[in-house]
């Protein structure tokens, strides 16, 4: 079949040739964009492209490993992306219990969602409103998060106050003892897949933009109808060629006006695997950060300039590796029916970090409706479900944003494009590492290549950002539920 003709036709002048290394979604949105311009080979290890690599049908369904949620205010590129190539998405339910293990199991802290025109209001749980005993530690939990998401934007931006790390910040601004260890942490943890130990160490800043946009005006969370598996489909379209299955063992940036070399491995059957040594005009390296490190690692150990630059710089980035599994354990799930929420952190007296587990049924209409039987998907196990219930255990590295990392970000800015070299990554830009930091660091090198991306990036002067004054109305609710809580445990005594 004739592939469509291409909508943004390059000049008469032969293709410069560009090598993506990695295809998740900023190697993925790279190799699309760079596709506008230039003859793109997408090199990805595993044997399908990686952000669907790890997804799974199972019980009617296809869910994503790990699944991936997204909203308009805080992911601005990463949806007008999606909408540049018809990839549907619609709002999904991501509301939260938290049950502190070590006292029986029940949830201390869960709210609902009120969907309204794209915002999504938290309503404290009736649940835990008519609980006489757990409602005093909800309402001062509640009060400190109604406080943190009106105050924290104007506290932030406090001389000295934006280069606090947030458990500083969180304690110079008189935020409760409790209130970091008992809810804000344990939800950064499931967030940034780390550790508290990481959590406690990230820019305050950060954090408080994070919040301020998921809770703004357009803060309802997103999943895409079809999952990533159409996602990736559609921008791996335009790519000339995709190389799948393959091993790549080095990354040589230009010297003296010489090209860049990728040399990779494919095949590996009974025939062995074949050796492969190809120059590019550009190279673009979006594996995670400790992958993109080994790779230049040849390179840096023989020169003193900015290949050592870059390989020093990736050093300085700190990640923790975590295990998602997909299961049908019910026993994951909080210990009363009636605190199940679509998501269900656990906070344990032992545990390092969170663990959630994410009822799957529960996120949007569309896996509600396809879905054969309960399905979960856990983070971080407290506790390993029974092993003829897991369908998936997958292992995940993500990098940890801490003062050290932020220091190399600003060194990967300066040698970009040095030796025709690009990284792109959520580790890359200084925000939090999640897809829309990945889609973003992609935009950004497409335009430095000369790309026209104008239909993709959003500009904020460009474009109406939505305001975090979603934060005040999410401050106004918490504000009624609480004075409908001080009415109910009146009444109760």
């Amino acid at each position: 079949m004739p592939r469509p003709a291409d909508p943004y036709p390059i000049n008469a002048e032969p293709q410069k040739r560009v090598a993506v290394i990695g295809s998740g979604i900023a190697g993925l949105t790279a190799a699309h964009l760079l596709s506008r311009r230039y003859h793109v080979t997408l090199i990805e290890r595993e044997e399908v492209l990686g952000m669907d690599a790890h997804s799974k049908t199972s019980h009617n369904a296809r869910m994503d490993i790990p699944l991936r949620v997204f909203s308009e205010s805080y992911y601005p590129n990463l949806c007008r992306l999606y909408r540049s190539i018809g990839v549907a998405f619609g709002t999904a339910d991501y509301s939260f219990s938290l049950v502190d293990d070590c006292r029986g199991g029940g949830a201390y802290f869960r709210y609902v969602n009120l969907l309204v025109r794209g915002l999504a209001l938290p309503l404290p749980s009736p649940t835990l409103l008519l609980a006489p005993q757990r409602l005093p530690r909800y309402l001062r939990l509640a009060y400190q998060f109604g406080r943190f998401l009106r105050s924290s934007p104007a506290q932030v931006a406090l001389p000295g106050m934006g280069d606090l790390c947030l458990e500083d910040f969180l304690a110079a601004n008189g935020y409760a003892q409790a209130f970091g260890p008992d809810l804000l942490y344990p939800m950064l943890s499931v967030v940034c897949t780390c550790s508290y130990a990481s959590v406690r160490t990230y820019p305050a800043a950060l954090i408080v933009d994070y919040f301020a946009g998921k809770y703004g005006l357009s803060g309802a969370q997103c999943r895409a109808h079809e999952g990533t598996r159409e996602a990736v489909a559609k921008l791996a379209q335009p790519v000339a060629r995709r190389v799948t299955g393959a091993t790549v063992r080095e990354v040589r940036p230009s010297q003296a006006g010489g090209r860049p070399h990728v040399e990779w491995s494919s095949g590996g059957g009974a025939d062995g695997a074949t050796s492969h040594r190809e120059a590019f005009d550009e190279v673009v390296v979006a594996t995670q950060v400790s992958a993109a490190r080994r790779l230049l690692r040849p390179a840096a150990e023989a020169s003193e300039g900015a290949d050592r630059e870059v390989y020093d710089a990736l050093g300085s980035f700190r990640c923790e590796r975590f295990r998602v599994l997909l299961h049908t354990d019910a026993s994951l799930m909080p210990a009363r029916r009636r605190d199940w929420s679509p998501l269900n952190l656990v906070v344990s007296p032992t545990g390092s970090a969170a663990s959630v587990t994410v009822w799957m049924n529960a996120i949007d209409e569309k896996l509600r409706q396809s879905l054969s039987a309960p399905v979960f998907q856990t983070w971080n196990p407290v506790t390993e479900p029974r092993p003829e219930a897991v369908e998936a255990d997958v292992a995940f590295e993500r990098p940890i944003v801490d003062p050290a990392a932020v220091r190399a970000m600003g060194k990967l800015a300066r040698c970009q494009g040095r030796g025709s070299l690009w990284l792109v990554g959520s580790y890359v830009r200084c925000s939090m590492p999640l897809l829309e930091n990945g889609v973003t660091s992609a935009i950004e090198v497409a335009k430095r290549l000369g790309v026209d991306v104008s239909d993709i990036e959003y500009v904020e002067s460009r474009q109406a950002k939505p305001q975090p004054a979603g934060g005040r109305l999410v401050w106004w609710a918490v504000a009624a539920a609480l004075a409908v809580a001080a009415v109910l445990a009146a009444a109760s005594r």
